[in-house]
């Protein structure tokens, strides 16, 4: 090849330093017929047009999109500018699909890591008189009355209500009612239900409301079994207090099985709303 002509050439080498590729992803394209260099000389060095970088380029745009190589080939083997805007279209479609998994994802991050850091730092003796926004709820009765069942029975409800929402862009979790009477009478393991927490009104599926408002906040560390003392707690600061609350405690786990392999080391926050006429 004449000196001249060379400038119009590059080597493997230089074409895969420019496009920030390895030599091998060259050799590869060119073996399964994808992006064949210009010229192949006799010893077998591959020589390739500079005006092929832009060819080359859009391939590794596509690939960088997840295009698999075959789908590659076929397009740009019957390319147009119709057919181009058609797969850019299902690309950026694909693209917004992911961003907005990854924002859920992150959103779903930022819960756990919030949960988690109040379940680390929080004073256990300490009764706390919190704000929440309305809520909403899933339901599910569990006839046994037992907590084994009763994780059972939301691992069910949590696949309903994903298949009824595919894409829900709200965070949900798991959490139980403990019933007034119940509480009152000294009993704190009565699990005869599992429901699933939400940000938002779900779809397709009938959902009861939490309602915004002052809640009354006790926390709990160890087994579910051994949870009485909290709610002792709870009561003790309703009548010092004078309180009138509603006849739904709710619990839900702060540090759970995602955190920690032993239930001793749980860490549970419950939730009861005061009444209006008397929220501080």
């Amino acid at each position: 090849m004449k000196k001249m002509e060379q400038r119009m050439y590059m080597t493997t080498g230089e074409l895969a330093k420019l496009m920030g590729i390895t030599k091998e992803t060259l050799f590869h394209y060119d073996e399964i017929g994808l992006f064949r260099p210009a010229v192949v000389m006799k010893n077998g060095y591959r020589y390739y047009e500079v005006n092929q970088m832009e060819l080359l380029d859009a391939i590794l745009l596509l690939k960088e999109l997840r295009m698999p190589l075959k789908e590659i080939q076929e397009l740009l083997g019957k390319r147009s500018p119709e057919r181009m805007l058609e797969v850019f279209s299902e690309r950026e479609e694909k693209i917004q699909e992911e961003m907005t998994k990854l924002k859920n994802m992150k959103r779903w991050i930022a819960h756990r890591k919030e949960r988690i850091e109040t379940g680390l730092h929080i004073n256990t003796d300490e009764i706390r008189i919190q704000q929440f926004p309305e809520r909403f709820y899933l339901y599910s009765s569990v006839e046994s009355g037992n907590a084994e069942e009763s994780y059972r029975k939301a691992n069910e409800l949590v696949t309903r209500f994903l298949e009824a929402n595919p894409g829900f862009k709200s965070d949900y979790e798991v959490a139980y009612i403990q019933h007034g009477d119940d509480v009152e009478q000294g009993i704190y393991d009565q699990y005869d239900n599992a429901i699933v927490l939400l940000e938002k009104r779900p779809r397709k599926l009938s959902y009861q409301v939490l309602p915004e408002g002052d809640y009354l906040t006790a926390y709990h560390r160890g087994h579910w079994k051994t949870v009485g003392a909290a709610y002792q707690r709870m009561l003790a600061y309703i009548q010092e207090q004078g309180l009138q609350v509603e006849r739904e405690y709710i619990e839900r786990y702060l540090i759970d099985a995602l955190a920690v392999d032993d239930l001793n080391s749980y860490m549970t926050e419950i939730t009861v709303r005061i009444k209006k006429e008397d929220c501080l």
